[in-house]
């Protein structure tokens, strides 16, 4: 009894041992677990399956619209300095571990591809002459590929093509195609299905900024504004035979911590959602100045809430976006609204053009339904009367 007593104990104990000196060292440490395969994806690619990337966005050109004198009289100083844009690919090795010795890997320029992609889109892509790029790593003549070498230690390495901007030759980069394959390499295997990636279509625009040159940008007048969206669309916009063409814009508050903040407000063509009663289609939308050197304004859809009376903003949209290139031209008298994804879809671009600061009630103001007010109540003689019943935020601001 005690002998099998004893052998038990010296056969746990030996296990017990054997044990705590491998407790330091994983089995797996050092070990490749996956097949190392090489591959090549581009910089722009959202996905590994994805081995087309058409139409990307390459580079913007800067012009600049200085204003000249206090008439607001302007120049457009076009961005003629050469740019520079890339296409980016990484060659790399599949597995877990790095490469354990320098790997060469020789990647081609694949014209089979922008060939069949072309008849299969009714394209006229083209890989551009060598004259026109540069490339970071060195192109072998005798094999018509390019040297791309994943260092020891490293999983993978850049294959980049530079490609010069010029001002005048804008379109010819839309046709531009870089397809690359890898065609062959002696240390590893090549991927099964990732050993080809083809960019194409390089575009490039230009923005304008405006410089005003240390004149003061004008304050936006508040009033009556003409609308060519409401004139445009007569049939949604007219009420007891009279067609509502008018917008008009109003400071938020005279507080300074509210200043350069607009509301514009008035029915559109999208009012029909409330109904079918175009009365009732107010849309309110809040004007906010974001960029002083630009002269920009944020236009901005306004929702029932704490600062915004319910009865007043019931019929405003909660589907409207945001947009933040809204801009006053001085010299024309011009406010140019983007609405974006309007009710009925899609966006919708407002030209207004300011008619004077006249108010906005008494004779002649009978297109408008007053703030509506749950049971009626249009009857209203002055704005300080409607103050009274809550609504303070849109209302002319008296002086």
């Amino acid at each position: 009894m005690k002998n099998k007593y004893f052998n038990r104990h010296v056969l746990y104990s030996v296990i017990c041992a054997l044990l705590f000196c491998n407790c330091g060292e994983l089995d797996y440490e050092g070990r490749e677990f996956w097949r190392q395969e090489v591959y090549i994806i581009n910089s722009e690619s959202t996905a590994a399956s994805e081995r087309i990337v058409s139409n990307v966005l390459a580079y913007t050109f800067s012009d600049t619209l200085r204003i000249i004198n206090d008439d607001y009289d302007t120049e457009l100083i076009k961005d003629y300095n050469s740019g520079m844009t890339y296409v980016k690919y990484k060659v790399g090795i599949g597995g877990s571990l790095p490469a354990h010795e320098d790997i060469t890997v020789r990647v081609g320029l694949d014209r089979e591809t922008v060939d069949d992609y072309n008849i299969e889109r009714n394209e006229t892509f083209h890989i551009p002459d060598a004259s026109l790029f540069s490339v970071n790593v060195p192109w072998d003549e005798a094999t018509q590929t390019y040297t791309v070498v994943i260092p020891e230690g490293s999983s993978s390495a850049s294959l980049i093509f530079s490609i010069p901007v010029l001002r005048d030759r804008m379109t010819d980069y839309e046709k531009f195609a870089f397809p690359v394959k890898i065609i062959g390499c002696e240390q590893a295997p090549l991927s099964r299905q990732y050993t080809t990636f083809m960019l194409a279509g390089l575009i490039v625009d230009a923005a304008q900024t405006t410089d005003w040159s240390g004149f003061p940008i004008p304050k936006l007048p508040e009033g009556r504004y003409y609308s060519t969206l409401l004139q445009s669309n007569g049939a949604e916009n007219t009420v007891n035979g009279f067609h509502r063409k008018y917008k008009y814009v109003m400071r938020l508050s005279n507080d300074p911590e509210y200043e350069n903040q607009y509301v514009v407000w008035g029915t559109s063509i999208w009012s029909a959602e409330v109904n079918g009663v175009h009365g009732m289609g107010w849309m309110y939308n809040l004007l906010s100045l974001n960029d002083v050197v630009r002269g920009t304004y944020d236009l901005t859809p306004i929702v029932a809430g704490v600062d915004w009376p319910a009865n007043t903003f019931t019929f405003t949209s909660l589907r409207q976006k945001q947009t933040d290139n809204n801009k006053y031209d001085p010299k024309t008298k011009t406010l140019t609204l983007y609405y974006k994804d309007i009710p009925t879809g899609g966006d919708q671009v407002d030209l207004l053009t300011y008619m004077g600061d006249e108010e906005v009630y008494g004779p002649g103001y009978t297109q408008w339904t007053w703030p509506w007010q749950g049971g009626g109540g249009n009857s209203i003689v002055n704005w300080e009367q409607v103050r009274s019943k809550g609504y303070k935020w849109w209302l002319p601001i008296d002086e």
